[in-house]
């Protein structure tokens, strides 16, 4: 028979095994239903061509998640993007830079913002830098990220040259968006 010390000792050693054991396969099914988000730059080629490079630094991705019944916890969700800086005169028309892709908790969001950190634009003529004024800012967009799927937000962004209207001059923003889910287009702007 065991002494009470030790029939004790048995079994929190039971109950610490049985609780690790239970904490392991939660977390292993978490991993195994979370979902892939991927997000790629583009730009649309407006002014881009008086660029002989036109880099641009991402600071963060910002992910809004709709809030549903959990009102209370409303903010925005902050990633690191896995390519912080790209040069946009590479990738005009159909390239595209991949500079997110992460597996991520399954959820439905209601908006997305690639923060810019600097714009740093060196033009063709003259070989002189030029300041690129940043616009590119929060976006609305309804998009789900499903458990054991695939989405994908390709961000189209535009350089435009506004210098016929003094003060401005090269701005960048936002032309649209892409959005995939498992492989099928389900959102584009602008359409066609």
């Amino acid at each position: 028979m065991l002494s009470s010390s030790k029939y004790s000792s048995a079994l929190c050693g039971a109950l610490l095994l049985i609780t690790s054991c239970l904490l392991a396969n939660l977390i292993f099914a978490a991993e195994r239903d979370q979902g892939m988000l991927e997000i790629r730059i583009k730009d649309h080629r407006d002014a881009i061509g008086d660029f002989a490079k036109l880099n641009i630094t991402i600071d963060k991705i910002l992910l809004s998640p709709k809030p549903g019944l959990r009102f209370w916890q409303t903010g925005w969700k902050e990633f690191s993007p896995d390519t912080a800086t790209i040069d946009l005169t590479q990738y005009s028309g159909k390239k595209t830079a991949g500079v997110f892709r992460r597996s991520i908790d399954p959820g439905s969001f209601e908006a997305f913002h690639v923060k810019l950190k600097s714009i740093d634009g060196v033009l063709k003529k003259k070989s002189r830098n030029a300041p690129v004024k940043d616009t590119v800012g929060a976006v609305q967009l309804s998009f789900q990220v499903p458990a054991k799927g695939e989405t994908i937000l390709i961000v189209d962004l535009v350089v435009t040259d506004l210098s016929d209207h003094p003060p401005r001059g090269y701005e960048l923003g936002m032309r649209g968006y892409e959005l995939y889910t498992n492989g099928k287009l389900v959102g584009k702007v602008p359409p066609g």
